[in-house]
């Protein structure tokens, strides 16, 4: 599973090496270098760290190792969580709140319902919104998908994103659709320009960018976004995307067969 967390994490293995390396250069020196002057030392002279692989392979090998076994046992605990939470979900389905307005695509009657929980600078959202769609050449008509917003502080063109997006939305939904994917088609440009960028793609889809401007700030919009954080935030999802699917969870982005394994079994129910 692969998802944007709400809160950085160094993975393990980095931890792990960047402490080895510490340990094999401090040996050298009266004092050991800082984090700083590490990385800055590494990465103009990415030689030195190539030494150092090179005269203590034995203790590189131990701590890709170590990094492994964290990683499998971080992976196996994961996956039966996951499972026992499909199990739950499968016994008393979430029910999200699908308002009127919202961002839908697809058959409101079809008996599949995703209701998706995205942050437009994640770049898993970003692989996510392929797979939706090739689930919607999977199932076609049957499939009905939802979007709600989960901006994360950690990406600082999110919230403003979100605001745009339901305010176009306000005006037209395929032209809504239409900006979701100018998004994330350029998430460099979203992330470097910032709503200078989102006046244009909300121009470049035919909105009226001053009304959009407009209603992103309405206390309207915003009491929605709040709304989507919330339930965001009581499925207990680790980072974006998040998906409820027919009332079951899935945390994180999947290829299409996770996903199409999750809907035959919710529709067996």
């Amino acid at each position: 599973m692969l998802f944007c967390f709400r809160r950085p994490v160094l993975p393990v293995s980095s931890i792990l090496f960047v402490f080895s390396v510490l340990s094999v250069l401090s040996a050298c020196r009266p004092q050991p270098p800082s984090a700083d002057q590490l990385k800055a030392m590494l990465v103009a002279h990415p030689d030195i760290l190539f030494e150092v692989i090179k005269q203590h392979p034995a203790e590189f090998f131990q701590v890709v190792q170590r990094a492994a076994s964290e990683y499998q046992k971080t992976a196996g605990a994961a996956s039966q969580r996951d499972s026992l939470r499909m199990e739950q979900d499968l016994a008393s389905p979430k029910r999200p709140v699908i308002g009127p307005g919202r961002a839908t695509q697809g058959n409101p009657s079809g008996p599949i319902v995703i209701v998706e929980y995205s942050d437009f600078q994640c770049p898993y959202c970003k692989r996510a919104n392929g797979v939706n769609q090739a689930l919607f050449s999977k199932y076609g008509s049957r499939l009905l998908l939802v979007l709600k917003q989960a901006p994360l502080e950690m990406h600082p063109q999110a919230m403003i994103s979100a605001q745009y997006f339901e305010a176009v939305l306000r005006q037209d939904s395929a032209k809504a659709w239409r900006f979701h994917d100018l998004l994330f088609d350029d998430q460099a440009r979203l992330g470097k320009e910032g709503q200078a960028f989102l006046d244009v793609a909300a121009r470049q889809v035919g909105a009226d960018v001053a009304r959009v401007r407009k209603d992103a700030e309405s206390p309207e919009v915003k009491a929605v976004i709040a709304a989507d954080l919330a339930e965001f935030q009581s499925y207990e999802f680790g980072g974006t995307p998040g998906f409820v699917i027919n009332g079951v969870r899935l945390d994180g982005s999947y290829p299409v067969e996770v996903m199409s394994g999750v809907i035959e079994r919710t529709l067996k129910r």
